[in-house]
């Protein structure tokens, strides 16, 4: 049962994803090009500080919504789930109003003059980014990442207009911005209105033990948002403030973006895979919590599949995908795009981990390995940046999230007995090495674009050969891709 919702929710949630991730990717490519390094540098910094600030509202409150929603849906109890995100929504509202109003006036007070404008759209997006959150999870929670896929393509075609009217018209950053403050809005009103219908229709009587519930969310809420002020340390470019602060040139902001942007579209599957067994791990809390360590371990058994072989590819093809795609002006971020990939590889594991922490309500132990992390991030990052610039900085981040990740897997799997496949896993990180050695060898001897295409091809062909040799795959892997084809056909019939 489990097993058919992790699959079709990550079939839904990976659609979702697949269409944001071409449209950013157009779209980055375009303003990139289009306002140049060190422009681009200064626009990417202001869009950072909004994005830390729509961050701290997307844990906390959704957060705790999301863990309780779904343990008690999955126990059955719906008014109790629609009390939660009632509440929830309220307490939202209130915290993105005052957030975004703080934050309005002292971007008006303190901006350059000639980003201030920019600045304060920004601003204004974060409340309906905020507010949404709410919803999305609430969906989550409910097992329904389809529900959230309506709103998720009107945002970004909405994002991709507006994004390709600012290049074609040369609106410049203020039509970066009205971009983002657009998507961000037709986000919050295409999501918000089913889904709050939705929670209407399901009974407002009933809910039990509201005090007791209250204490543990609120415990929950406070543990969440302190794991989060540590996020953006670890898990979210703070290293951008230290390369404006550390670094004399202004484009080694936009090298470093650049080289982490491409390096973090391979976290797709990962990022879609652990929203999907997140959802699940929550809701089999309130079901039967002794199977959720066998569920973890599953999970990340299939994030090594994917993930481990596409990391380790980029490395040998994004030099020449960095080129070919921002053109020469970025050749500053070719070393740090070739870093990037296996340096990020570690946080495609986060996930199941993390997910477990929460269901458990002990993510003291993420709070812990994050804040000694952090030391570890602004150290090294401190030390490397003044000399190297953004592959400094993708260094300190790096050692950073592989020594998070290892510190939350060490408790994991002593703490509740994680029986995880590490001969798999060598199975698969050899065969990556060898297919990412053929394309790096390939894109060494032929010319740029054509080198990027062979040496992708070969790769791949290597690579899946060597899979197909080294019996990885299980007879439960050939009927989980069934499954995943057979949901798309209208006359099948979904199990759940």
């Amino acid at each position: 049962m489990n097993s058919g919702r992790i699959v079709r929710n990550t079939a839904w949630y990976g659609l979702e994803n697949a269409i944001s991730f071409a449209s950013s990717l157009i779209t980055s490519i375009a303003i990139a090009r289009s306002l140049g390094p060190s422009q681009m540098g200064y626009i990417i910094y202001i869009i950072w500080i909004a994005g830390i600030a729509s961050s701290l509202g997307s844990v906390g409150i959704p957060a705790t919504a999301r863990k309780y929603m779904a343990e008690y849906l999955g126990a059955g109890d719906k008014a109790t789930a629609r009390h939660i995100y009632l509440r929830a929504l309220a307490l939202q509202t209130a915290l993105a109003t005052i957030i975004t109003g703080g934050l309005l006036v002292w971007v008006w007070l303190s901006a350059e003059p000639r980003y201030k404008w920019a600045a304060c759209i920004l601003v204004l997006s974060i409340w309906p980014a905020m507010v949404n959150f709410i919803s999305a999870q609430a969906n989550v929670a409910a097992e329904r990442l389809s529900a959230n896929l309506p709103a998720s393509m009107a945002a970004t075609a909405t994002f991709l207009v507006g994004i390709l009217l600012t290049v074609g018209l040369h609106w410049g950053v203020i039509g970066v911005a009205s971009a983002m403050f657009a998507m961000r809005f037709v986000d919050f009103a295409v999501r918000f209105v089913p889904t709050a219908g939705q929670m209407f229709r399901w009974p407002s009587v009933g809910a039990l033990h509201l005090a007791d519930l209250r204490r543990r969310m609120f415990y929950f809420a406070w543990q969440s948002l302190a794991g989060m002020l540590l996020t953006i340390i670890v898990w979210d470019r703070s290293e951008l403030f230290l390369l404006k602060h550390l670094s004399t040139d202004i484009r080694q902001i936009a090298f470093y973006s650049v080289a982490f942007n491409l390096a973090e579209r391979l976290l797709v599957f990962p990022t879609v895979f652990a929203a999907a067994t997140g959802a699940s791990i929550f809701a089999q809390y309130g079901r039967d919590r002794t199977r959720i360590p066998s569920m973890v371990a599953s999970a990340t058994r299939y994030l090594g599949l994917t993930s481990i072989p596409l990391h380790i590819i980029a490395v040998g093809l994004a030099g020449p995908l960095v080129l070919t795609l921002y053109g020469r002006q970025y050749a500053g971020a070719v070393a740090v795009s070739m870093a990037a990939p296996l340096l990020c590889l570690p946080k495609a594991f986060l996930g199941p981990i993390q997910s477990l922490f929460e269901s458990t309500e002990l993510q003291k132990y993420f709070i812990w390995s994050t804040v000694f992390a952090s030391a570890i991030d602004i150290g090294v990052a401190w030390m490397l940046i003044p000399h190297y610039g953004a592959l400094g900085a993708c260094i300190g981040s790096g050692v950073a999230q592989t020594v998070a990740i290892c510190s939350m897997w060490i408790i994991g799997i002593r703490r509740y007995r994680i029986a995880l496949p590490w001969a798999f896993f060598g199975k698969i990180g050899l065969a990556s090495i060898i297919a990412s050695t053929a394309g790096y060898l390939t894109v060494r001897w032929l010319p740029t674009i054509s080198g990027l295409i062979v040496g992708t091809i070969i790769a791949s062909v290597v690579f899946l050969t060597l899979l197909l040799l080294s019996g990885c795959l299980t007879e439960e892997d050939w009927g989980r891709g069934k499954f995943i084809l057979n949901m798309w056909r209208p006359s099948q019939t979904v199990p759940l």
